[in-house]
């Protein structure tokens, strides 16, 4: 019995406990059982000091998250009661701290949320939001009011293009985002500004096995009325070559009606919003159109075998069928200043078909949050409270690591790294200055600095030689940078490859990040770090010569390819000839810098020098109950497909 209820104090003790570093004695047993007695009572929320929230994902509602739980936190914040009680750690503590700390000092906050996938970051995002709407929005009426409807609206869209459904998580960010709320000198809310990072693009056109598109192809086959349907040819949801074998989810149909309204609440006008459906209808079709080879039509390159198809989609692009067949058969390059035809068999032209949705998404999404921003983003603002969210660290099970997990991965690992010397070095120097530097303990923690050597050294890291073999292709290829990345870093600790081939085909390697060894396939690497846009494409959508006459005549679809968008390469002797593109892989915008210092190597690092420059930000450090403690911090690196990566 004395056993038992012994055993019942130290649960009870360790559930009492909202701040780690209160704990008498500190060690990872000690902090697990800490969080998983927390849990286990559905407290989710556990402080790490003054600026720092370790949350947990309950897969379940918990009634701590409720409006009612809120108004209290609100309420808290506004109370002079010098006898009030605490409340406990929470996610709208942590906002409210923020917001009343940029109100007083007039300095802006950063709130870096990190954690990993399926960990709740998103959804901690969204209630830090709306904590901080409950603050700062004026009166019904009053100027700025609508802003706390427009703000989750806007999140609302965002989400719907920009995440999807995967096995461990139903609503998965594929994208980074951050987001700046700007206030007033009084304190209230008066815009947003939101930046896009590193959409995960291929999911177009192959979602991994087991997981979802991005959830607005089922939003509108699921939830067009039957005259959309009618108008944009949408037929069975199970006829999609793009959509796979996953069905409409039944909340799907609603959702949609959500996204238009929305919409309509951001000031998207109708004309816009069945614009923006016509092109979805044409990145489905596209999915569908099949290549065959027909001497008979072609003796050289492959044709579409379902031409009424093609005369569909041609119809909402606004170009001629002729032309779009052209640009999906054919490909244009530039070979010792001289442009040649390159005739595509059945395979390479679906893959040029591919690359086309791709691009068409891209931009949208990209034209989506910029249009958003013209709406609800203000230039003459007092301060700004920014949160940042990077989807997790990833390892596929499904098939090989592409470039797309390298670069989330060596975002988070700079993100860790940055909180990491954020949390136990910033004040070591002020502590050595004070005379306190060997009096104050040295806490030991995993230092992450030599894979971030590995990845990011100049010269010679691994993102440095990727961007060398890059440029010098086709003489260089994905074994040659593979070699090229062993006879450099083959004794590295953290990386390894055998030299050998994956189950595709291609070399691949190791590389052991904080959250583990993850092995990446070098399939496309270096195509894929060029980020190319196939140039037939723009100089059929957009015109070649650039004076505004030729391309789309469908103004939507040509004013997504406009040169803020796309960077075109045209031919020394001929300007109206386009030899390459690039879309733009950089937020049409920049996160505001009204103090100190410059924004160095470009915008990479653009979002970590806001942070630096606003001293102590708050981090919500957030991980699955799976899971056991880690925390992480914010980031993004240098070569060409990772220029946006945060």
């Amino acid at each position: 019995m004395a056993t038992n209820r012994q055993s019942t104090l130290l649960h009870q003790r360790l559930e009492a406990v909202g701040d780690l570093s209160k704990l008498p004695s500190i060690s990872d047993d000690i902090i697990v059982a800490c969080l998983r007695e927390r849990f286990m009572s559905d407290i989710i929320y556990t402080n790490i000091g003054s600026n720092i929230l370790v949350s947990f994902n309950p897969h379940k509602y918990v009634s701590s998250n409720a409006d009612s739980v809120l108004f209290n936190y609100a309420a808290d914040y506004s109370s002079t009661d010098k006898n009030k009680e605490s409340l406990p750690p929470h996610i709208f503590q942590l906002a409210n701290n923020a917001y009343y700390h940029m109100k007083r000092t007039t300095q802006d906050q950063v709130i870096v949320i990190s954690g990993e996938t399926s960990s709740g970051k998103s959804e901690s995002r969204r209630l830090a939001i709306k904590s901080i709407l409950q603050l700062s929005t004026s009166s019904p009426g009053k100027k700025g009011s609508k802003l706390s409807s427009q703000i989750p609206a806007a999140d609302f869209v965002l989400e719907s293009f920009g995440n999807a459904r995967t096995l461990f998580n139903p609503n998965a960010s594929r994208f980074g985002k951050y987001t700046e709320l700007q206030f007033t000198d009084r304190g209230r809310i008066c815009g947003v500004k939101t930046l896009e990072y590193y959409l995960e693009k291929n999911r177009v056109a192959s979602p991994p096995s087991g997981e979802r598109n991005f959830h607005i192809f089922y939003y509108l086959v699921a939830g067009a009325t039957p005259d959309e349907r009618a108008h944009l040819h949408l037929v069975d949801k199970a006829a999609y070559r793009y959509l796979g074998n996953k069905v409409v989810e039944p909340d799907d149909a609603n959702r949609f009606d959500q996204l238009k309204h929305a919409l309509k609440t951001i000031g998207f006008s109708k004309r816009h919003v069945a614009q923006t459906c016509q092109l979805l209808a044409s990145i489905l079709h596209l999915g569908n159109l099949e290549f065959v080879t027909d001497r008979s039509r072609n003796e050289d390159a492959a044709v579409v075998r379902n031409l009424d198809l093609l005369t569909l989609i041609a119809e909402f692009l606004g170009v001629p069928l002729s032309e779009l067949e052209a640009c999906l058969s054919y490909k244009s390059k530039l070979v010792k200043k001289e442009m040649c035809t390159i005739f595509l068999d059945p395979d390479a032209a679906s893959d040029n078909r591919d690359e086309l949705a791709k691009g068409l998404y891209g931009l949208l999404f990209t034209w989506l949050n910029e249009h958003i921003n013209q709406r609800l983003c203000k230039d003459d603002f007092t301060t700004f409270l920014a949160l940042f969210d990077l989807p997790g660290p990833q390892n596929m099970t499904s098939r090989p690591n592409s470039l797309d997990q390298f670069a989330v991965n060596f975002a988070n690992e700079r993100l860790h790294h940055w909180v990491q010397q954020s949390i136990f070095e910033a004040r070591r120097p002020e502590y050595t200055s004070e005379g306190l530097g060997e009096i104050v303990p040295t806490i030991p923690y995993f230092d992450n600095s030599e894979c971030i050597r590995l990845l990011q050294n100049r010269p010679g890291g691994l993102i440095h030689i990727m961007d060398d073999q890059a440029r010098r292709m086709p003489k260089k290829t994905n074994h040659t940078m593979i070699e090229a990345f062993i006879k450099r870093w083959g004794n590295h600790s953290n990386f390894k490859s055998a030299g050998g081939v994956d189950r595709t085909g291609y070399p691949s390697f190791t590389i052991s990040h904080y959250h583990g060894a993850v092995t990446y396939s070098a399939e496309n690497f270096l195509e894929r770090n060029q980020h190319e846009l196939n140039g037939d494409f723009v100089a059929l959508l957009r015109g070649a010569d650039g004076d505004g006459s030729g391309g789309s005549i469908n103004p939507f679809v040509k004013s997504l390819f406009s040169g803020k968008a796309i960077a075109t390469q045209v031919h020394p002797r001929n300007e109206e000839t386009i030899v390459g593109a690039q879309q733009n892989v950089k937020p049409m915008r920049a996160p505001s810098m009204r103090r100190k210092g410059t924004v160095r190597r470009g915008n990479a690092n653009a979002v970590p020098q806001t942070i630096q420059e606003d001293g102590e930000s708050p981090f919500a450090d957030l991980e699955p109950a799976r899971d056991g403690v880690k925390g992480a911090g914010c980031v993004a690196g240098k070569f060409s497909i990772i220029h946006s990566c945060v």
